[in-house]
């Protein structure tokens, strides 16, 4: 008997943790999509997509959308990347500029965080007429 009752409540203990667990798989799997991000900038949308979330230190590839008003994609604009560290006293300055390659309807490039912290990350985009930019602040972990 005490067998038989010591046995029921190792199961319905391990119900219990598989149900815990069950309930905590979204969280998990949410944590796992891409860093997303849109913004309007003039008569255009960018969303850009980082393919780790958080962002962490060490190389990170960056998508670009930029769609009009309208929804159509814009493919025929030159963008750059200028990723870098808001100055701190004491610090080298930490300012990269690099250009997205065009892939697809969107453009990408890869960047290189060499340091935890608050980084921030600007689009520039020329589309035939002036350039125009999007500022996007994130935490590197």
């Amino acid at each position: 008997m005490r067998f038989r009752s010591g046995l029921k409540g190792l199961l319905r203990n391990s119900v219990l943790v598989v149900v815990i667990l069950l309930a905590l798989l979204p969280g998990a799997m949410s944590e796992a999509r891409d860093f997303r991000v849109r913004k309007s900038a003039g008569d255009f949308i960018v969303e850009a997509t980082l393919d780790r979330n958080p962002p962490v230190l060490g190389y990170c590839n960056i998508r670009v959308e930029i769609r009009n008003r309208g929804g159509a994609a814009v493919t025929a604009a030159r963008v750059m990347i200028n990723y870098y560290m808001p100055p701190m006293p004491g610090m080298v300055p930490m300012n990269y500029t690099i250009d997205a390659a065009p892939r697809g309807k969107g453009y990408e490039a890869r960047m290189n965080f060499i340091m935890t912290g608050p980084w921030n990350i600007v689009i520039i985009a020329s589309t035939g007429s002036r350039p125009w930019r999007v500022v996007i602040p994130i935490d590197v972990r």
